[in-house]
């Protein structure tokens, strides 16, 4: 008797393998945050070995910062995806990226991701990338929309309300303080 057939095993460049540890960290970290989240737990889910993990990622501080950084990345991919169609109209673009942005933080995943990446601003480094990716973000609407300052305050002070009823699934609550207080994107009441 012969073993059964298995499909053979597709080896991984170093890039793809960055990217399954990407995948499992953004994960972890969204669950626990850099400080609560081991590297053992990361390299388990993306099926290596936490030596391999530091092979790609030499700390867990760069794993964390790569994390972040494509978590910012996916949304800057988004809002130009987003606003692609209405191009030439400042006021629907930044309406397409923030209805945009409240369906890509209904994943938790991505959600807690950006909220973490907040809270472990104290380490001067993530903060650093943080504020990178954060001005990457401003720089895209700013050129993208053409506004001036006052509707890109608007815009961004918008999209942290929608992180923050988000976060405390405000949807959910049926207070007259909660409610006063969603919204569903810029420029809607």
């Amino acid at each position: 008797m012969t073993p059964a057939a298995t499909a053979p095993r597709k080896l991984q460049t170093a890039d793809e393998r960055r990217v399954d540890v990407l995948d499992a960290a953004l994960a972890h970290f969204a669950r626990r945050g850099y400080y609560g989240t081991p590297t053992a737990e990361i390299a388990k889910s993306a099926g290596i070995s936490q030596a391999y993990l530091f092979r790609l990622f030499p700390t867990k501080q760069e794993l964390f910062v790569a994390s972040t950084e494509r978590c910012f990345e996916t949304v800057r991919k988004e809002f130009e995806r987003a606003a692609a169609p209405h191009a030439g109209d400042p006021e629907a673009m930044r309406s397409a990226m923030g209805v945009r942005y409240g369906e890509l933080i209904a994943d938790r995943d991505m959600l807690l991701s950006q909220l973490h990446a907040y809270a472990a601003g104290d380490d001067p480094v993530i903060r650093d990338a943080v504020r990178r990716s954060y001005g990457r973000l401003v720089d895209l609407v700013r050129t993208m929309t053409g506004v001036g300052d006052e509707e890109l305050r608007s815009f961004f002070a918008t999209g942290l309300m929608i992180t923050l009823t988000a976060a405390l699934d405000m949807g959910e609550i049926d207070e007259p303080w909660a409610q006063a207080l969603m919204c569903a994107g810029p420029d809607q009441d």
